[in-house]
């Protein structure tokens, strides 16, 4: 940048010592006069010229730059999208999952343009996420209905009902007087059930 604007400051700098002399009076009075001028002239328009495609050249040069940084930015890039989903790696997986990701990114109202500019894998995952997220809210309400159909689950320690506490107690009662097998079986499978 230095150089470019180094460059710019001479280039103004001989514009300005280009003075709005009449050439066509140094012409017709005095002809030696006129011809130096004319070289003046000549030799700063070469100079501006000279300034000129040099600031050019190095236009190019910062611009070929920047194309280099901007491939090695969008390969490490690549790179870190491949560790944190990947499936990126995997060809077959890979496009199934970059269509829908544009896909996503167009129903959110992304243009072609700004999607294929898209090159930070932050960006790609932020929007791999929500994508993720928005299905996820989407297939909630079968979860829900699923979870609201599921059978009442007893917690630990209560009993099933006073019905279930009566038959106990008549069938406790009942092995008491007669101390036979068959009420304690019966006992037993109440507290099985």
């Amino acid at each position: 940048m230095l150089v470019i604007q180094r460059l710019q400051a001479i280039e103004q700098f001989i514009v300005s010592q280009s003075p709005n002399e009449d050439l066509t009076y140094l012409k017709e009075n005095d002809p030696i006069g006129y011809a130096v001028k004319v070289a003046e002239l000549s030799e700063k328009k070469e100079q501006l010229n000279a300034i000129r495609a040099e600031q050019y050249r190095i236009a190019e040069m910062q611009q070929s730059e920047n194309a280099r940084a901007m491939q090695e930015r969008v390969a490490q890039e690549a790179q870190k999208l491949t560790q944190v989903l990947p499936e990126f790696s995997d060809p077959a997986k890979g496009e199934n999952l970059r269509s829908e990701i544009r896909n996503y990114g167009k129903s959110l109202g992304f243009t072609d343009v700004e999607l294929s500019n898209v090159y930070d894998s932050r960006h790609v995952v932020t929007l791999h996420k929500a994508m993720m997220y928005d299905k996820l809210q989407k297939s909630k309400p079968a979860v829900t209905k699923k979870v609201s159909e599921a059978p009442k689950m007893l917690k630990a320690g209560s009993s099933t009902g006073s019905n279930n506490t009566e038959t106990i107690k008549k069938q406790k009662a009942q092995l008491r007087n007669s101390g036979r097998v068959r009420d304690a079986a019966a006992l037993f499978e109440q507290f099985l059930e």
